[in-house]
C-alpha cells in the first residue's frame, strides 16, 4: 500500500485582494485613456499619479507591468485604427477601444 498525502487548499485572501488591486489599476488607466481619446486630449503613456497610488499597494515591478499591458492595448487599437483609415483592414469591419477587466459587467478574478 501506498502513502498518500491529502491537502486542503483554500484561497489566499491576500492574492484575491492583490487580483483586485491589479485590476482596479488597469481600469483606472484605461479609463483615463478612454475619457482623452473621446474629448481628443492627449494622454500620458506613464501615468505616474496612479503608479505611486497603486505602487504600494501591488508592488512597484507588478505597478509597472500593468501599466505596460495597459500601454501594449493601447498601442495596438491606435496602429489598428491607423490601418483602418488608410484602408489596409479587409478583414477587420470595426475596431474597439481596448476593454475593462470585467465580465458581465462585474469583475472576475479566478
Amino acid at each position: 500500500m501506498e502513502r498518500t498525502n491529502t491537502f486542503v487548499i483554500e484561497d489566499c485572501p491576500a492574492l484575491w485582494e492583490l487580483a483586485e488591486n491589479c485590476a482596479k489599476l488597469y481600469n483606472e488607466v484605461n479609463f483615463e485613456r478612454r475619457q482623452a481619446y473621446i474629448h481628443y486630449k492627449c494622454f500620458e503613456w506613464y501615468p505616474r499619479h496612479l503608479y505611486e497610488k497603486y505602487a504600494p499597494l501591488i508592488g512597484s515591478a507588478t505597478a509597472q507591468q500593468i501599466i505596460n499591458k495597459n500601454n501594449e492595448a493601447w498601442r495596438s487599437f491606435l496602429a489598428l485604427k491607423r490601418l483602418g483609415a488608410e484602408g489596409k483592414l479587409k478583414h477587420i469591419t470595426r475596431v474597439s477601444m481596448p476593454r475593462y477587466w470585467k465580465k458581465n459587467g462585474k469583475r472576475e478574478l479566478g
